[in-house]
């Protein structure tokens, strides 16, 4: 019987931080989950990108990522247009497509598990404003580790030079270093329950104190 084909170094690598991270966040109560989530959202609902942003990208949340609902509704509130992503036909790529409600009768679970709109208008990524990226690790480059479907990465490259990008993670899923490879795409900044990075001291997009370190701050 043939080997298996040994992975590369790199892809190693990367599953096994997802290995590890997905053992942390099975262990999250609820309560610890909706805590941290709150505080994640708390900063992104702060900060100058979400409150210009005229339209909002965000994700529906598995039971292992930040709830970031909580930035949907207040999203809502202000009359912004919100989209989410939905797997293209083939399943290879995602769309982003506007919702204007998140109940049962607008949303329902794709092969994925993940809740996807049943219909709406398709939103052209120029128009998009701001991006809030979940990921399964984050770094202090503000690389991004995802599931390994690549969907977000395809996303990304095409987005508007215009347009933010946001990661979201409990802090525990930021990491000192993430490996990448061609084709990883790094978002602008990421927030944490507990902390904000920002990818580039010069092109800022989060509320810094300016006696903090520029790329890093532990505050709101």
């Amino acid at each position: 019987m043939d080997a298996p084909d040994k992975q590369d170094p790199t892809t190693e690598r990367k599953n096994a931080v997802r290995a590890d991270m997905r053992g942390q966040l099975h262990a999250l109560t609820d309560a610890e989950r909706a805590s941290r989530s709150a505080a994640a959202c708390a900063r992104i609902l702060k900060s100058p990108a979400f409150q210009s942003a005229v339209c909002v990208m965000l994700y529906m949340p598995l039971r292992s990522e930040v709830d970031v609902i909580a930035v949907v509704l207040e999203a809502f509130r202000l009359g912004k247009t919100v989209c989410v992503p939905r797997v293209a036909e083939g399943g290879k790529s995602m769309h982003a497509v506007e919702i204007k409600s998140i109940d049962n009768e607008s949303m329902a679970s794709d092969a994925l598990g993940v809740r996807a709109p049943r219909s709406g208008r398709t939103m052209p990524q120029d128009s998009i404003d701001l991006v809030i990226t979940p990921g399964i690790a984050f770094d202090l480059r503000c690389e991004r580790l995802g599931r390994g479907g690549g969907f977000y990465d395809r996303f990304l490259t095409k987005a508007h030079r215009r347009t933010t990008t946001i990661g979201i993670c409990f802090d525990f899923q930021l990491v000192d270093e993430i490996p990448s490879q061609t084709g990883d795409v790094p978002v602008h900044a990421v927030v944490t329950d507990r902390r904000a990075i920002e990818h580039s001291a010069s092109h800022p997009v989060l509320s810094l104190p300016h006696h903090s370190n520029p790329q890093q701050s532990n505050g709101a």
